[in-house]
């Protein structure tokens, strides 16, 4: 007798997580999806995660285990990519909250919308409270809307100017990211970026609801939230670097699609602003002209440059030029 296939196939990278996996796992649980497998990537703990997974295994039947070397949040998610069978693919972070309903309410949208991508709106929780929790979409800029084509949806996103490039608010169509060939980028930080754009520029059918299922935990032990040195900032300006040169190339591949879009330009000249201001927090001169080097001679300026459309994109570009041309004497 052959099995049907899940209904949703949920892809989690775990790297050292077993502060986080409990509560992960109670979330799952509290999903209340019979047809859901669960697919961890461990992704070379050195910790006691594994056996924190094993322990839940007879609660999730459906879960698979793929064991690797530690390649970083995208290489683990492109394991779990590769094997997931479901009709839709989901990629939380364990170290976040989910509320009870959030996957069936994408799938129900996801089935009766014949939806590429399902999405939804979460919450910002900063750990000990130390900000009021308040929405990732403010409700006022971004409201529920009907089914759109997804650059319909990425015009409307990036215009609020409070659109946050992530995976783990949406559910995605197998097929369509298999018809694509979709990948996450190895090795690079903040790849939500390019696959958030790419994706959706490619989707034809895709629905957005402003009810708040995900929370969002920014706390101390997360990667992206520990204090910079000169060598972090260094490596944060590569990775983004890396992402403007990706979405250039994303912008070239649907040009026909991105001309109706201006701030897929937009977000290319946002993110150089910040690589700049990057440099600005810098201590070391040495280290600060290096980089800045590889900046000009990368073309990352250029690009930057060209994509800021505005009057006063340029004009804040052209402050910032002066005292980075400084540095290449």
């Amino acid at each position: 007798m052959q099995i049907s296939a899940p209904m949703l196939s949920v892809v989690v990278a775990v790297y050292n997580g077993e502060a986080f996996l409990d509560q992960f796992f109670t979330c799952l649980v509290a999903q209340k999806i019979d047809s859901m497998e669960v697919i961890i990537v461990n992704d070379g703990s050195t910790d006691g995660s594994m056996q924190i997974v094993e322990q839940w295994r007879d609660r999730l039947p459906q879960l698979q285990i793929i064991e690797q070397e530690n390649q970083g949040v995208s290489v683990a998610r492109n394991s779990g990519l590769a094997c997931a069978k479901g009709k839709y693919l989901s990629f939380p972070d364990i170290d976040d909250v989910f509320k009870p309903g959030m996957y069936q309410r994408l799938l129900d949208m996801a089935n009766t919308g014949n939806l590429d991508v399902a999405t939804c709106n979460g919450n910002y929780v900063w750990e000990n409270d130390k900000k009021p929790t308040r929405p990732i979409f403010p409700p006022e800029k971004l409201q529920s809307t009907a089914v759109v084509t997804g650059p319909a949806w990425l015009k409307q996103a990036l215009d609020s100017r409070k659109f946050l490039h992530v995976t783990w608010l949406n559910i995605y169509r197998h097929d369509f990211i298999r018809q694509h060939n979709f990948h996450f980028e190895p090795g690079l930080r903040h790849q939500d970026i390019p696959w958030t754009t790419e994706v959706l520029l490619a989707a034809e059918r895709v629905q957005y609801t402003s009810e708040q299922f995900y929370d969002y935990y920014i706390h101390s032990a997360s990667v992206s939230h520990m204090p910079d040195t000169d060598d972090t900032l260094i490596r944060s300006a590569r990775h983004y670097m890396k992402i403007l040169q990706m979405l250039d190339a994303i912008n070239q591949r649907y040009a026909d699609k991105v001309k109706n879009i201006p701030a897929c330009y937009w977000q290319i000249a946002k993110e150089g602003l910040g690589i700049i201001h990057t440099f600005d927090n810098m201590k070391d001169e040495s280290k600060k002209a290096m980089i800045i080097r590889e900046f000009f001679e990368k073309g990352i300026w250029k690009l930057i440059w060209k994509s800021a459309k505005s009057p006063r994109l340029r004009w804040r570009l052209g402050r910032r030029y002066f005292r980075l041309k400084r540095y290449l004497a």
